[in-house]
């Protein structure tokens, strides 16, 4: 009886620290092998068993990848994103791109009627990360074309891709002009589309009085009494006169008066209110200008006749109407063909406008005229077609007639190409 008891002790003992073994193997098993137990729902499984399978270690892949890198973010440098160009040669542009190594780059070209990027070009960096962008020729198809850089992901580096880049072609076909200079600007983007001496610094004569119209807008109520000063009524060329001296009328009348029938004293009769004197308005005439990117401008009176150091290019006066033209104001009375008010004192002006293509060239919108022998003659025009207006300048056209034809060439080039 001790006996038989004893060797069942033995035999439980051994019962015992088999199932503690089981119990580590299966219960504590290292994470490495984890996929390798089986499963709750075995034959041999406890209620240790499937307490672990209800939450399973990752497994070794699983932990390599949760352990891999981030993929660096690629930076593209250098990139020209406006270039503007006759239909003529081959566009380059070296770029950098980071991380380097050698990198594929797709050069795309937007298709608008598909409204979808395609790949017409593709280069492959140095180590460095350099490469040199040679576009293909269907730049020189169309006015405007939109492209892209797009760099491929590498091994240890995310796709990019690069900013927009507008390419414009310009001075498409030769016109034949006799003005010294001239531009056609868009008046929505103020990219220009043809040029000849544009950035040429010239006397402007009275297209000056854009700028005089833009910052006495900007500064006075169109119902401001304006009264006119001695020097005002003198400015040579005006038809205020001794009769006006101490008169009032608005802002709003001389603003008709300067630049519809492009009254020198008007246009000063304006400054003197706005600044107290035609210094003191002429620097904020060229504060504004700088303001709007002009480089070639710098006004000396307010009214455009003579002086030495005033003057401004075909460029600069471009961007100016372009601006002024967002003042309603401003674009509906250069559109009015003629104008009348009466002063305080009963006198009564009338006058038409100087712009012969007003009314005459459908889609003219006006702007202004300008003539002294320093100047020539010179016109800014705004052209609506198709629904987009342009703005036109013609600087330095030998006669009045050829200014008209000169501006008429430019209207020609519109049609042609847009």
């Amino acid at each position: 009886m001790g006996t038989r008891v004893h060797a069942w002790g033995k035999r439980g003992l051994a019962a015992v620290l088999a199932a503690a073994l089981a119990c580590s193997l299966w219960g504590m098993v290292p994470a490495a092998y984890g996929d390798e137990r089986p499963s709750a729902s075995g034959a041999e499984s406890t209620g240790l068993a499937s307490s672990a399978a209800s939450s399973p270690a990752p497994s070794a892949l699983e932990a390599a990848a949760s352990e891999a890198p981030a993929k660096a973010a690629t930076v593209i440098s250098g990139l020209a994103t406006d270039i503007s160009r006759k239909p003529q040669g081959v566009i380059k542009d070296t770029i950098k791109v980071s991380p380097a190594g050698r990198r594929t780059v797709h050069l795309q070209l937007y298709n608008t009627s598909a409204k979808k990027w395609k790949t017409r070009a593709t280069f492959t960096t140095d180590k460095n990360g350099k490469v040199t962008l040679k576009y293909p020729a269907d730049w020189k198809k169309r006015n405007t074309t939109k492209w892209r850089v797009v760099v491929k992901a590498g091994d240890t580096a995310e796709k990019a891709v690069g900013k927009t880049v507008r390419v414009t072609t310009y001075n498409r076909s030769s016109v034949k002009l006799k003005a010294k200079s001239a531009v056609i600007m868009a008046a929505d983007t103020g990219q220009v589309f043809y040029a000849k001496a544009p950035d040429t610094k010239r006397q402007n004569a009275s297209t000056t009085k854009m700028m005089t119209a833009l910052v006495a807008l900007e500064r006075n109520k169109l119902s401001d009494p304006v009264t006119i000063t001695a020097e005002a009524a003198h400015t040579d060329y005006s038809h205020l006169g001794n009769k006006s001296i101490g008169d009032t009328t608005t802002v709003k009348n001389l603003l008709h008066m300067a630049l519809i029938a492009s009254d020198n004293g008007a246009a000063k009769a304006l400054a003197i209110h706005t600044a107290g004197s035609e210094k003191a308005f002429t620097r904020l005439m060229n504060a504004r200008a700088k303001e709007l990117g002009c480089t070639r401008t710098s006004f000396k009176t307010s009214h455009g006749l003579t002086r030495k150091g005033h003057g401004s290019s075909a460029r600069d006066l471009a961007k100016i109407a372009r601006k002024a033209l967002k003042n309603r104001t401003f674009a509906s009375i250069v559109n009015k063909r003629s104008y009348a008010f009466t002063t305080a004192r009963g006198t009564r002006y009338s006058f038409e406008t100087t712009n012969k293509l007003l009314g005459k060239t459908k889609g003219v919108r006006g702007v202004k005229t300008g003539f002294t022998k320093a100047a020539g003659q010179c016109f800014v025009g705004a052209y609506k077609h198709k629904g987009k207006t342009y703005i036109t300048v013609v600087l330095g056209s030998p006669t009045s007639d050829q200014r008209w034809n000169d501006t008429k060439a430019l209207i020609k080039y519109i049609k042609k190409y847009f």
